[in-house]
């Protein structure tokens, strides 16, 4: 399997596994985005839904996710979108996960909503990130400890470097060929070596230990970077994602009309 990833059988996917409502957004993420996509590494598609708004004025709720894990034309693939509401509070409550959905430059489609959404996104950007990327790299590190990978080890220098990059630039950038180098981490072996490999294949020992050593740097390198970062506390646009929200769901109505209500009888 060739390791650029297939973005046009990654969008028949998706328009035959859709999401309940329209689609706002469907970014590449995972190991392609990353920099060390290895020939089996799944299409991993994360992105954004809007719910029919009259689903949104009863009693019941929509659901919030949509999930679709499925092996399709020989590669598999992991589909989840989240309902705009809830990805959004997600955002501002400094869900990294959902930033670099958005920021990601590997997207199925480019829209105007996800134009919109990026600028609300980086309007979002806050301290509060900081303890996303700091937790996931602890729970990587942990991950590896049980069972090591090259994957895992390389996930754990990919998600701190996101995030020290993050807090001092206020620049999203995922991709490890370009942070590790630029914070003076050498992870070329280790790429290479996941590149040429299987997704669960292992590492040489001396290989893991070079690499597990700089751990300790790592963290503390994330904790200056928060002391220092010029983000604020927390997000300042609250506001302008309120209003877009509903300015687009009130778009969703039909055109003139406000939503029609079924109405039965009791019993």
């Amino acid at each position: 399997m060739p390791l650029v990833p297939d973005l046009p059988v990654a969008r028949a996917f998706v328009a035959a596994h859709p999401p309940p409502g329209a689609i706002l957004h469907v970014g590449l993420v995972g190991a392609h985005a990353y920099g060390f996509p290895s020939p089996d590494s799944d299409l991993d598609l994360k992105g954004m839904h809007i719910a029919p708004t009259r689903s949104l004025l009863g009693l019941s709720r929509p659901p919030e996710t949509h999930d679709v894990l499925k092996i399709w034309r020989d590669v598999e693939h992991d589909l989840t979108t989240h309902e705009v509401g809830r990805a959004l509070e997600l955002l501002l409550r400094g869900n990294g996960n959902v930033l670099e959905r958005l920021m990601t430059p590997l997207q199925l489609h480019e829209t105007a909503d996800l134009l919109a959404l990026r600028e609300l996104a980086q309007g979002s950007l806050s301290k509060r990130l900081a303890a996303h990327y700091r937790g996931y790299f602890r729970g990587m590190c942990r991950e590896h400890v049980r069972a090591p990978t090259a994957k895992k080890l390389l996930y754990a220098f990919r998600v701190a470097l996101t995030g020290l990059h993050l807090l001092q630039t206020q620049e999203l950038v995922t991709d490890l060929r370009i942070t590790a180098p630029t914070y003076g981490f050498d992870v070329a072996e280790l790429i290479e070596l996941k590149r040429n490999a299987h997704e669960k294949s292992g590492l040489p020992p001396e290989l893991d230990a070079e690499h597990r050593q700089r751990w300790p740097e790592l963290e503390a390198r994330l904790d200056r970077a928060l002391e220092r970062t010029e983000l604020p506390d927390a997000p300042g646009n609250v506001p302008a994602m309120h209003d877009w929200l509903i300015a687009r769901r009130l778009d969703a109505l039909p055109e003139g009309s406000p939503p029609q209500i079924n109405r039965t009888s009791p019993g």
